[in-house]
């Protein structure tokens, strides 16, 4: 009996230890759980905004749930540019970001090598929350100002506050519709 009890304190205290290894493994596998959210958001809009020739606006939300914060990717078809107004505008998909992730850049963070800033979270065409008109993906792949409809460059960064190597961005080149994910110390960036 004495030499069970010593084996079961034995396994706990290894399973104590590995699980305390552990967690900044899992913490860094949840950050790139939210980061592949947006990212395939951002894909899955270019590539039905080009199947369907519709015009596919792509937003990124923070909404207010309980005592924190939600944060959201919303995808829209966005017929009323199509096929004049009072037409319906369907919402595609509204996927909330794995949590503890935010939209958050990491103080001190560089840009991503790609560059198209970091003065926001959200950032297109250096503004924050993007454009007024709205982003849209056209028919083409191309993102665009919902306004001009020229194409915009930007960045979405991710991160856990007090977490230098939660750092994650997906950045957006305008004129191919393209997203990259980047993956973040809080002073160096690597491709996803």
């Amino acid at each position: 009996m004495i030499e069970m009890m010593v084996v079961v304190a034995v396994v706990m205290v290894v399973f104590g230890m590995a699980i305390i290894q552990l967690r900044p493994t899992l913490a860094d596998a949840d950050m790139d759980a939210a980061m592949r959210q947006v990212l395939d958001q951002i894909r899955q809009a270019r590539e039905y905004s080009i199947a369907k020739r519709r015009y596919i606006q792509v937003q990124f939300k923070t909404v207010a749930v309980g005592a924190g914060n939600q944060y959201q990717v919303i995808t829209t078809q966005r017929n009323d540019l199509t096929s004049g107004a009072g037409t319906t505008k369907p919402v595609l998909s509204t996927v909330p970001i794995e949590s503890p992730a935010q939209f958050y850049i990491v103080p001190g963070s560089p840009d991503t090598p790609d560059g198209f800033g970091n003065g926001a979270p959200i950032l297109f065409e250096n503004v924050a929350n993007g454009p007024v008109g709205g982003m849209l993906f056209q028919s083409d792949g191309e993102l665009v100002d919902g306004n001009t409809f020229l194409p915009i460059n930007g960045t979405v960064f991710l991160g856990n506050p007090g977490s230098n190597s939660s750092a994650r961005a997906v950045s957006v080149l305008g004129a191919t519709g393209r997203a990259r994910g980047w993956k973040g110390t809080g002073t160096v960036w690597v491709q996803f």
